[in-house]
């Protein structure tokens, strides 16, 4: 369906984590659907990188660490909310053995290997 205006219902516990680096992520909705690409990440550290055209907010689920934003670091707890715009340079790391858990909410919707969605290292 190529038409964005169209209701998308998902299970998160019906979607299979894909390996990553440092944990795991799910992406509910992603490569183009619905109004937002949304994955939920589980993961105890993040590498340097921005996205060239994709703005990302997060939400918190667990865990306690930091986040760093072009060079400013900021406290992750559950129920922290952070918007960052495509270009703004970010990683995160858990500051124990508990990864964090968080929503990412991904727009404008498009598949995560778009060269305008890729991370890239600064």
């Amino acid at each position: 369906m190529t038409d964005k205006n169209y209701s998308i219902v998902r299970y998160l516990d019906r979607v299979e984590p894909v390996d990553c680096p440092y944990g795991s992520v799910r992406r509910v909705i992603t490569g183009g659907e619905g109004s937002a690409n949304v994955h939920v990440v589980c993961v105890s550290k993040g590498k340097e990188h921005f996205h060239k055209a994709y703005d990302e907010v997060y939400y918190f689920l667990s865990g306690i660490g930091t986040l760093t934003l072009d060079s400013h670091t900021h406290e992750l707890r559950p129920g922290t909310i952070v918007n960052i715009p495509a270009g703004t340079v970010h990683f995160l790391e858990s500051d124990s053995d508990t990864p964090l858990e968080f929503i990412i909410f991904g727009s404008p919707p498009m598949s995560i290997e778009d060269d305008r969605a890729k991370p890239i290292k600064p």
